[in-house]
């Protein structure tokens, strides 16, 4: 038990230093606690490798973008928070790296760089990884629910606000308390016992608030998303809604990859969170040295598990979320292999309608309960010029008609598909889904492209 009085004194002399007493320092290092922090050193020393190869490979490929995609690499939204993800492992795993220091000296002292360092990167880091997992979640339940997607402004926003407010929870207690705030805490450096309040309002609360609010978030999608392609398909939408199937599929798919990230970090650090939670619980009662570095070691591990999981499951995400994303590795002229049905867009689930461009002149074609419509009112099909641009920070962009014009005195001919948001939160919003045309992108004739759902 903690001494009711100033339990920072009388400090104790270690080669000439003052430090605090214990427990808030140690020296020696007990032989169990010592051996303990060889895996916790390892596991962070991989994660930290793993997680700067990651981050240093999605840099060059920001850079790099226009050899590999026919987007901005930037605006897929998923991988941009898969990244900021990989930051915060980054500094968890570089707080956790300190206990080889601790081994080589065989102590653990505070005040001192290295425990303030470790206290800092461990709080902020576990903090800023939670907060993105979390981000991950909601990302995903609105562009996979509601299929809308959040404006470039917004997102870095989001993104700023959630560094500043995991900086912020660390920040404040050691403006409180200064140096003895950060000081050994079992096996490694982290918030005194001193201040078990400081530990709930800033780090506790919020890892599980993140926590058990990602189960629930993702527990809502799964439903929406179940319920909401139970009423697409046994709806009497008939056949030609073959497309919007693939597209509801990818969706899916993409949810069922960014679980991954939650089910990772809850697993991970609920060991952790729980032996603390139940040590204050019980008047400070301490823990097992073999279970503080057993914990120490899933946590730490949050790096090079996120590393891994990404690398595998890039490919899908990639061909799910970056329209013209080139499964070659190059960007060419020619239609990529992701472009077409299965493909989620930018703005979540989609619709599409085929449009003819002829001679620049860009023709809406329409499912046939338009056209009737359109025969019968004596409206004629809608129009447009089209005109060349650039991709936009929405990802939007055009591979089939970047041809279109005159070819050798002829007009060229191109049937694309153009995609429409489907927003079908409300039972009386069926009819006009049944309006919407069937999917299909076809090329002209003798260029050796068609693809079809």
């Amino acid at each position: 038990m903690i001494d009711k009085g100033d339990p920072y004194t009388p400090e104790i002399d270690i080669n000439g230093q003052s430090y605090f007493p214990a427990p808030y320092s140690i020296h020696p290092l007990p032989p169990r606690l010592s051996a303990g922090l060889i895996p916790v050193g390892i596991f962070a020393l991989l994660s930290v490798a793993s997680t700067i190869t990651l981050i240093c490979f999605i840099s060059w490929r920001f850079a790099t973008w226009k050899l590999h995609y026919r987007t901005f690499i930037g605006y897929n939204q998923y991988v941009v928070l898969v990244l900021n993800l990989l930051l915060a492992d980054l500094q968890q795993s570089s707080g956790f790296l300190i206990s080889f220091h601790w081994i080589y000296r065989q102590e653990i002292v505070a005040p001192s760089s290295a425990c303030f360092a470790q206290g800092w990167l461990i709080h902020s880091g576990d903090v800023g990884s939670g907060l993105f997992v979390l981000a991950i979640a909601v990302h995903t339940f609105y562009t996979a629910v509601y299929g809308r997607r959040i404006s470039n402004k917004v997102f870095a926003c989001g993104i700023v606000g959630l560094w500043l407010f995991a900086y912020l929870l660390t920040a404040v207690g050691v403006g409180m308390h200064g140096n003895r705030y950060f000081v050994r805490a079992g096996a490694w450096c982290w918030v005194s016992e001193s201040y078990e309040a400081d530990r709930l309002a800033f780090h506790y609360i919020w890892i599980f608030v993140i926590e058990f609010g990602t189960v629930l978030i993702y527990l809502v999608t799964f439903y929406q998303l179940r319920r909401k392609t139970s009423r697409l398909f046994t709806g009497g939408l008939g056949g030609h809604n073959a497309g919007n199937r693939s597209t509801i599929e990818a969706v899916n798919r993409i949810t069922k990859l960014m679980t991954l990230y939650p089910c990772v970090y809850v697993m991970l650090t609920l060991p952790l969170s729980a032996g603390r939670m139940w040590s204050m619980a019980h008047g400070g009662q301490g823990y097992s040295t073999v279970f503080a570095c057993l914990a120490g070691s899933m946590i730490t591990s949050c790096g090079w598990v996120d590393s891994l999981l990404y690398t595998l499951t890039r490919k899908r995400l990639l061909q799910d979320t970056m329209p013209g994303h080139a499964s070659s590795g190059r960007r060419t002229g020619e239609l990529s292999d992701n472009w077409e049905a299965t493909e989620l867009g930018d703005k979540g689930i989609t619709h599409t309608r085929t449009v003819t461009v002829e001679g620049g002149q860009m023709m809406d074609t329409y499912h046939h309960h338009i056209a009737n419509q359109n025969s019968m009112s004596g409206t004629a099909p809608r129009s447009r010029t089209w005109e060349a641009r650039p991709p936009s920070p929405n990802g939007s962009i055009d591979p089939i008609l970047s041809g279109i014009g005159s070819v050798g005195g002829r007009n060229n001919k191109t049937e694309v598909s153009v995609g429409l948001e489907q927003i079908m939160a409300e039972e009386s919003e069926e009819d006009d889904i049944a309006a919407l045309p069937r999917y299909i992108a076809r090329g002209p004739v003798g260029q050796g492209y068609e693809v079809k759902s």
